[in-house]
């Protein structure tokens, strides 16, 4: 049996960095303008030809009455969210875990990460489950609408599931 030791030190700079994040005070205005920047820098630029008839297809999903999509090539299925079961010790953005077609998937909620003034009070009865470079996991939803063929605008934005699964602060560090 193998056994690893915990690096204290490494676990105290990871503690010592939270502190930090969460001794931050933003003021609402700044907060808006700080999620504002945030969903901005997860939607994906639109490189359609302009004048062209045809977008991707998106699937949409709605998040404190703002509208959002993610690319449907990297859509597994949109379904109606149960209960997750919790994970202890894990992020308030992962809400838990589902068993979806046999394996395990995790679900975020991404209210506080792209919406301004992004309450919880919302009921997440929904998800969209995701898949990019062997990465799955699900996005908690409102409601989910139909697959479409739509352009990014001013009431839709398209996620770049690429930096959202690189963000860190939807990583879960396993050590």
């Amino acid at each position: 049996m193998t056994t690893s030791r915990l690096d204290w030190e490494q676990a105290r700079r990871r503690l010592e960095r939270a502190r930090l994040a969460l001794d931050e005070k933003h003021s609402p205005e700044e907060e808006r303008a700080l999620l504002a920047e945030r969903a901005r820098a997860l939607s994906m630029p639109h490189e359609a030809n302009p004048g062209t008839a045809s977008d991707d297809d998106v699937v949409v999903f709605s998040l404190c009455g703002e509208r959002f999509a993610v690319d449907a090539e990297h859509v597994i299925e949109a379904f109606e969210l149960a209960a997750p079961t919790p994970v202890p010790g894990t992020p308030e953005r992962l809400v838990g875990v589902v068993n979806h077609r046999g394996s395990v998937l995790g679900v975020f909620d991404l209210r506080g990460l792209l919406v301004a003034d992004g309450t919880r009070d919302g009921e997440l009865t929904h998800a969209v489950a995701v898949e990019i470079d062997g990465l799955t996991f699900a996005i908690a939803a409102e409601a989910v609408e139909e697959t479409r063929r739509e352009r990014a605008g001013a009431n839709l934005t398209v996620l770049d599931l690429d930096g959202l699964a690189a963000d860190a602060r939807l990583r879960i560090d396993d050590e």
